[in-house]
């Protein structure tokens, strides 16, 4: 299973926000498509994603949840494009359908995918500014415990499985103010933090041979047979990240590959970041990359530009989006427990970040729903915050997760 892209958040998200202005989208409340698709939904999730089987545990913990009448917010980790509907797996199991905050992007690949995502309880959300009505919405779904609110805190597809990218604050601000509303009017909200851990459920044999085969070709190499998988991969990462160097340095350079990694990040980004005076210093990746986009979407929607200077921030969107997703990459990803699972995500996101491919290889999933965490109505200043909190329980979930269900290399 192939798909072709071509960087979709700075191409596809985008385009939909320049070619028109953002337009909210609510919820459905109905939910006779959302029940009519629950049977057919892991035969879709087969064949357009490779998900080949899935694993529900700790239902009773969610179903108590929604019998008590809480206001509940999931908090997935947010490892593949297709996580969303993942979720929607679960609602069979606690007998209740969720409401998704998506971006305004998905919802304008056509009237079928409106429909869709709508009738699943998807509503909108402008991440390229603050969407007030978007937030209002959340924080009304959890005040009057329609149904359980699905956010993910890490804010992007991570692409890899074992660790969580920063969570983001604006989870926080939604289920905060939602508690206090909730609490005056005697109820209770409450957060259930969600692990999907993805198995490789192929022939690894058959997958790397071709897949390493085909990268190998990509940077005009024979192929390395006579190194093991794990080098293999290790050498091809070297070799594409060489190649990217010599496009932006102008030569492939030295050290660490971790460190040429950040330096070329901050080579993208600075010269971005001085033109535009948005100072990145002391920011993570992700948080440097929005803050930009937000300025130069802002350009392309309202500014009175030269057909030049906007080719010229279109370049800059795709260098951001490049930049973002190199510094998606964990460090010594493979060289801590190198497993299957990491060895094909390490794969697969060379062919989506190098490529432009998008090949979804066989997996199947485990759903694992967490213990609550109380959102008290006024914020603790003393003890850990709530995004502490689930971060560290979603983190808990997931290294117990790897240990269990991550293959060894063969020998």
């Amino acid at each position: 299973m192939e798909a072709q892209t071509q960087s979709g958040l700075a191409t596809e998200t985008a385009e939909v926000i320049v070619a028109e202005p953002y337009e909210f989208v609510p919820p459905k409340s109905g939910t006779l498509v959302a029940r009519l698709m629950q049977p057919v939904l892991p035969g879709h999730l087969k064949r357009a994603w490779g998900i080949v089987g899935h694993e529900v545990r700790g239902a009773e913990k969610l179903r108590a949840s929604l019998g008590a009448g809480h206001g509940i917010v999931l908090t997935p980790n947010h490892v593949r494009d297709p996580d969303a509907m993942v979720l929607g797996l679960l609602t069979k199991y606690v007998n209740s359908h969720f409401h998704f905050m998506a971006s305004w992007h998905v919802f304008k690949q056509g009237w079928f995918q409106r429909f869709l995502v709508r009738q699943l309880g998807a509503f909108s959300v402008h991440r390229e500014g603050l969407d007030k009505t978007s937030l209002n919405t959340a924080i009304d779904i959890l005040t009057e415990a329609r149904r359980p609110l699905v956010l993910f805190p890490e804010g992007t597809v991570s692409f890899h499985n074992d660790r969580l990218s920063p969570l983001q604050e604006g989870a926080s601000l939604i289920v905060q103010r939602a508690a206090k509303k909730r609490r005056a009017q005697g109820g209770e909200v409450v957060v259930h933090p969600v692990a999907l851990k993805y198995q490789f459920a192929g022939d690894l044999k058959e997958t790397l041979s071709t897949a390493l085969a085909d990268l190998e070709r990509e940077l005009s190499w024979e192929p390395q047979t006579e190194l093991s998988p794990l080098e293999r991969v290790r050498k091809i990462g070297t070799g594409l990240l060489g190649l990217r160097e010599v496009e932006y340095f102008g030569e492939a350079q030295s050290g660490e590959l971790f460190d040429r990694l950040d330096r070329l990040i901050n080579h993208i980004l600075e010269p971005i970041e001085q033109e535009w005076e948005r100072p990145g210093e002391g920011r993570g990746v992700y948080e440097r990359v929005k803050a930009l986009r937000t300025v130069m979407l802002k350009e392309l929607v309202d500014g009175d530009s030269t057909a030049a200077r906007r080719e010229h921030c279109w370049k800059q969107l795709r260098d951001c989006t490049f930049a973002l997703h190199l510094g998606a990459y964990p460090t010594d990803y493979l060289a801590d427990e190198p497993c299957v699972e990491r060895l094909i995500e390490t794969v697969e996101r060379f062919e989506h970040d190098f490529k432009f491919v998008d090949r979804h290889r066989p997996h199947r999933v485990v759903i694992e729903v967490g213990d609550p965490i109380p959102v008290p109505a006024q914020r603790d200043r003393t003890g850990p915050t709530l995004m502490e909190k689930i971060e560290a329980a979603l983190a808990g979930q997931l290294k117990n997760l790897a240990q269990e269900l991550n293959q060894s290399l063969p020998k």
